[in-house]
């Protein structure tokens, strides 16, 4: 078993914009402020990153589908994943109620040798084996350029409008009753609008009579026009109109400005030349679609990156070669060792070797362990 190392760098080729739900609410989940890129401190300042999830998600995708092109090809079956197998491979498998067994820790090297993908992506639950530590160690990408996160970040919004009524020659393609339909949808809106705003009034009121010590009849008379703004609304609702209006403004979100380098890194531990070819398969994957991140619809996502890849030996660590990611072509991997690596997964994938099931119970024969 080796220890490989890359080293090297991302670049934003278009702006790089995260969607963390997480970090939003952790931000104070203010729906009018933009969605936030991650952040990290260092000794010499702020600086903006993108998180390794991110791109370990997106390695594992492309690995999964190489593996499951290089199934098809030697089968001949189209379809050579169960659904089971599916989320073991991409997820790392969707935890049960099962439980794995002690009796099988002597029997993961076997099944490491047999699946690179689990040996390198690991699983939270690979069938009896239960957990499984990957052997592939992602890091954040963080920006070189020390900033102030809030300042650096592009921010980028905007508003979808009601196509209908920014070209109303529109309207004549419909019928009469979606013509209909459309008014009482806007009347609808208008109206719920202002009961909303009526409510929110009277909201502040009743705060204010509490406040104040007002006497249980003007407080009860605000809350009875509470009631009934409340049944309007309901009775709005159920009478299927459209809860918000086509045309409103939309979320906005930060992004790592376009042309910023980030430093990156992987680390293979206590790893093997078919994991190693299998990174190295997956990355050529990646550079063919270098897209990560959210809002790629609005043209964000795009990188490009290189890396150098040593071997830690005892002597110390020795690069072995490199990769460099161009968007939408071929990586170029130079190295003989990566090389080999390369044709040792290939090798292995024609092999008889692989077995990418979920992991039974396995029992002892005279010449070796098979599955039930």
């Amino acid at each position: 078993m080796k220890t490989y190392i890359f080293e090297g760098s991302l670049t934003a080729e278009s702006p790089l914009a995260t969607c963390s739900k997480d970090l939003k609410d952790r931000e104070g989940g203010d729906a009018t402020k933009p969605v936030p890129i991650p952040s990290t401190v260092t000794r010499d300042g702020k600086r903006l990153m993108f998180p390794a999830t991110g791109i370990r998600g997106k390695l594992r995708r492309a690995a999964r589908d190489l593996v499951r092109d290089a199934v098809i090809r030697k089968t001949g079956n189209d379809k050579p994943f169960s659904l089971e197998q599916h989320y073991l491979l991409t997820l790392g498998g969707i935890k049960s109620s099962g439980t794995s067994e002690r009796s099988t820790v002597a029997l993961e090297a076997s099944f490491r040798r047999a699946n690179p993908m689990i040996s390198l992506f690991g699983a939270g639950d690979a069938g009896i084996l239960g957990f499984v530590s990957g052997h592939l160690a992602v890091d954040n990408a963080i920006c070189v350029n020390p900033c102030e996160a809030d300042h650096q970040a592009q921010i980028f919004s905007g508003a979808r409008s009601d196509d209908l009524y920014r070209d109303k020659t529109q309207v004549s393609f419909l019928s009469d009753a979606d013509v209909t339909n459309l008014i009482n949808q806007s009347d609808a809106n208008k109206v719920r609008s202002q009961l909303s705003m009526e409510a929110k009034s009277l909201k502040a009121k009743a705060g204010k009579l509490r406040k104040e010590g007002a006497s249980v009849e003007a407080q009860a008379e605000v809350k009875a026009q509470q009631d009934a703004i409340d049944l309007k609304l309901k009775v709005l609702a159920e009478e299927g109109n459209k809860d918000v209006s086509v045309g409103m403004p939309l979320a906005g979100f930060k992004a790592i400005p376009q042309g910023e380098v980030m430093n990156h890194g992987m680390k293979l531990l206590r790893s093997n030349e078919v994991e190693l070819g299998l990174i190295l398969k997956a990355l050529n994957i990646f550079s063919l679609e270098p897209v990560i991140g959210a809002h790629v619809a609005t043209g964000c996502g795009i990188v490009s990156g290189s890396y150098k890849v040593y071997e830690v030996t005892l002597q110390g660590r020795t690069q072995i070669g490199e990769v460099t990611l161009k968007p939408f072509d071929l990586a170029l991997v130079q190295g003989e060792a990566l090389l080999s690596a390369i044709n040792t997964f290939e090798d292995f994938m024609l092999g008889e070797e692989s077995d990418f099931s979920i992991p039974v119970k396995a029992v002892k024969t005279p010449n070796a362990v098979v599955q039930d």
